[in-house]
């Protein structure tokens, strides 16, 4: 079994490629629509997440249809978050967007105690709403108007709330986590492509950089990023999950300053250090990490 720090530190690094995942976002953009953005990173993570297990494992057929089965709503809830957070965009500004989406660190307590009757303490609470101020501050405390575009992104941050719990109640019975995942890219895949219909055209030639955002993507944010909670949430709890998955705003900031030349001022780096902070004090003062047996690999 994973130990607590062991799965803690892993799912920082989850944090930090989701968090270069928008800096490649931003490069596939500057070609791709969002829909062919999405369409294409979940055929690369399908197709590659599938040939690189091939390698490295004979395929268990029993094993492959439990978690075939089980990685259906997961997918459900990953897809369906990324196309609320895409259309809410439209309407909505980035700094909003960023804003009302990490709102999953409050629902994922809120969701555990209201309907599985999860204890939840006044700490895990206070800590959430910490992280949330953190958030506000790196986005700039700049939130007016609520529209159209604001709801859906409220349902984004519901449906991103429903995939951190719904993993943190299957991770233990998944056999492999990695082949979990790219069942999860596949459900996720055959959600969103029926998208591409409502385009006029489908963009197959772009820029090397624009494929290699898509690729980054794929690869790293959802092949790599994605295995890393699934097999940590084996460990964490959903609410520890959840606020250190918020360390992706920082990393996001950290290397579109490195790569984007985007400069945030002193007070957006409050901020980004009080999310870390937050997220450092759920690690250490949680307990509830899991303890039920590893189940064996598929």
């Amino acid at each position: 079994m994973t130990t607590k720090n062991k799965a803690a530190i892993e799912l920082i690094i989850a944090g930090a490629l989701w968090g270069f995942g928008f800096i490649a976002t931003v490069f596939a953009l500057r070609a791709f629509t969002p829909v062919e953005t999405l369409v294409y990173r979940f055929l690369i993570a399908s197709v590659f997440g599938e040939l690189i297990y091939r390698c490295v494992r004979k395929p268990n057929l029993p094993s492959m249809k439990s978690d075939f089965k089980r990685a259906l709503p997961a997918g459900f809830f990953l897809g369906s978050l990324m196309i609320l957070q895409t259309i809410g965009l439209q309407h909505t500004t980035a700094t909003k967007s960023g804003f009302i989406t990490s709102l999953y660190v409050i629902l994922v307590p809120l969701i555990n105690t209201l309907i599985f009757r999860a204890r939840s303490s006044l700490i895990n609470y206070g800590l959430a709403l910490l992280a949330l101020v953190g958030t506000f501050i790196l986005m700039d405390a700049n939130i007016t108007d609520i529209n159209v575009g604001d709801l859906w992104t409220l349902a984004c941050s519901v449906m991103a709330a429903c995939h951190i719990i719904y993993i943190g109640r299957v991770s233990n019975k998944v056999n492999n986590a990695f082949r979990f995942n790219n069942f999860q890219s596949i459900w996720s895949l055959l959600l969103l492509s029926p998208l591409l219909l409502t385009q006029q055209s489908i963009n197959l030639t772009a820029p090397w950089t624009a494929w290699m955002g898509v690729i980054i993507l794929g690869m790293g944010s959802s092949v790599i990023a994605f295995s890393i909670q699934i097999r940590a949430q084996k460990t964490l709890s959903d609410t520890t999950a959840s606020m250190i998955f918020l360390l992706e705003s920082p990393f996001a900031a950290l290397f579109g300053f490195l790569l984007l030349q985007e400069r945030l001022s002193w007070f957006q780096g409050l901020g980004a250090l009080i999310i870390m902070g937050a997220s450092i004090l759920q690690i250490l003062w949680d307990p509830s990490s899991k303890t039920t047996e590893t189940q064996p690999q598929g």
